[in-house]
């Protein structure tokens, strides 16, 4: 599945005291990107979690590359594969633009709990439109 892409601008009130973009609000970023892509794929979360299913982050993994700072433009982009029998993984990386200079490298891992319990990926049907299969 190719990556998807979501664009942005830094706002004043993102930076730290350094004139930077605080480092917590790069999760934000990514975390709004993969939101936006799956609902974007007909994935609900919220739909999701009203019947008991919940994708829920096990782990982060971010290498800062490069500092963003005020009304810098960027882009966000995200790929997702599987990695085992039950986890997810999201490649996430921002690149300024319009150099694409590399700003930030992200492997997010994560599992889909039903009712509280880890279910394969591919017994998830909203997850087969990303490769996830029975």
């Amino acid at each position: 599945m190719p990556a998807y892409t979501l664009s942005f601008e830094v706002r004043d009130y993102e930076l730290d005291f350094q004139g930077i973009v605080n480092n917590s609000v790069y999760l934000n970023y990514l975390e709004h990107t993969r939101h936006k892509f799956m609902y974007e794929l007909g994935v609900d979360i919220k739909e999701m979690h009203d019947r008991g299913l919940d994708l829920v982050v096990t782990r982060m993994e971010m290498d800062y590359k490069l500092s963003l700072r005020s009304r810098d433009q960027f882009m966000v982009t995200v790929e997702i594969y599987p990695e085992g029998n039950l986890r997810i993984v999201f490649d996430q990386k921002i690149f300024r633009l319009p150099d694409e200079k590399l700003v930030l490298a992200a492997k997010t891992t994560g599992v889909c709990l039903r009712n509280g319990k880890p279910v394969r990926p591919g017994d998830v049907p909203e997850l087969h439109k990303f490769g996830f299969n029975l």
